[in-house]
């Protein structure tokens, strides 16, 4: 086995995690409001675009592994350790290659897969994600928690016409996006990390910031009676995180109709902040659908209302969309530590 080495030089990190930095920073004060939302009852349809995109750069990477790193790649569509992924620290391997075992020519392909599945501000956030991870791993003194520790697979041969998920799992971090002849779903998807706010080659980096300032803003347009009318009891974690839970607690906290157009306008942007790190082509139509479920969509915290507290907790449920928001402090050396999760109760993995 080849030795794992960190998969981010300093300069590649900084400039990534500067560019989800930015790019966060621009979403939260000037981003346009969704196109007039429709109701679709089918799971989310694009052009060939994202689909071609994301195969040209699958078969590109593919090509340039050994036959043993194809095997441990690519699974059958219908495997169940699909569902088997984890945000959780672990020694043990996760589906597919690491990307320590990978030369950089190697992991170059693997991470154009990832830039070919999601949007501009969802890959530098990826790169953010995993840089922070050596930095843990420093902090902790602790050569188990490395960059190197991340995994890509692909369930499925990836073809235009059939079926298909790119898998990239660490901790902190779980990507899949299933492609099923034009129909593509983005969920579920996780997004975690520690230290939440680090500095790479000189750089402060913060790559989960567009998040935050998103959570911030809709709590800041909230009253005291507002606040209190959502606030639910204490939560110590994201709720529906790993691979194959699915049980979604009853609604809790305060319909997204019963608030302001100003408010409303927070939690699209909250929403937004998810969503938006897919492929726009992909992203949109969910949004419109998740809008046009605002009058069944709940909105609920808990802990403390700002998101760099320890303990504060988001949530907004509808009848398909389900984003979590946790910082669990405790779970480190008692600074900042976010969980998030994203998933659509009837089109993750496409099952429905």
């Amino acid at each position: 086995m080849r030795a794992r080495t960190p998969l981010l030089s300093a300069a590649v990190a900084t400039a990534m995690a500067l560019s989800a930095c930015a790019a966060g920073a621009a979403g939260s004060d000037t981003a346009a409001a969704p196109a007039p939302p429709v109701d679709r009852a089918d799971h989310v349809q694009t052009g060939p675009g994202p689909t071609e995109a994301v195969v040209a750069a699958a078969d590109a990477f593919l090509a340039g592994l050994d036959p043993d790193q194809r095997d441990q790649v690519l699974h059958d569509a219908a495997d169940p350790a699909l569902r088997r992924w984890t945000y959780f620290p672990t020694t043990r391997d996760r589906n597919g290659v690491a990307f320590g075992d990978l030369t950089d020519e190697q992991r170059g392909a693997a991470l154009a897969v990832a830039e070919a599945v999601l949007s501009d501000s969802g890959y530098a956030q990826l790169r953010g994600v995993i840089a922070a991870e050596d930095a843990l791993g420093v902090r902790n003194n602790d050569s188990a928690v490395s960059s190197a520790r991340y995994f890509i697979a692909f369930f499925g041969e990836p073809r235009t016409a059939g079926r298909f998920t790119v898998q990239i799992n660490g901790h902190h971090l779980a990507v899949n996006t299933t492609f099923d002849n034009g129909r593509v779903s983005p969920t579920p998807a996780f997004t975690g990390v520690d230290p939440v706010d680090f500095e790479e080659a000189g750089q402060r980096l913060r790559p989960m910031l567009a998040e935050t300032d998103a959570v911030s803003a809709l709590f800041g347009s909230m009253d005291e009676g507002e606040l209190a009318t959502a606030r639910i009891d204490p939560i110590d974690d994201v709720r529906v995180g790993t691979g194959e839970g699915d049980r979604y607690p009853d609604p809790e906290g305060t319909l997204v109709t019963d608030l302001t157009e100003e408010q409303r306008e927070r939690v699209i942007d909250v929403v937004r902040a998810w969503v938006g790190d897919t492929d726009q082509r992909i992203a949109q139509p969910l949004m419109e659908r998740y809008v046009a479920e605002f009058d069944r969509t709940r909105v609920a915290w808990a802990g403390s209302t700002d998101p760099d507290t320890p303990g504060s907790y988001l949530r907004i449920d509808g009848p398909r969309l389900w984003i979590e928001f946790s910082n669990v402090g405790r779970f480190g050396n008692g600074d900042n530590h976010y969980h998030s999760v994203y998933r659509d109760k009837q089109g993750d993995y496409l099952d429905q």
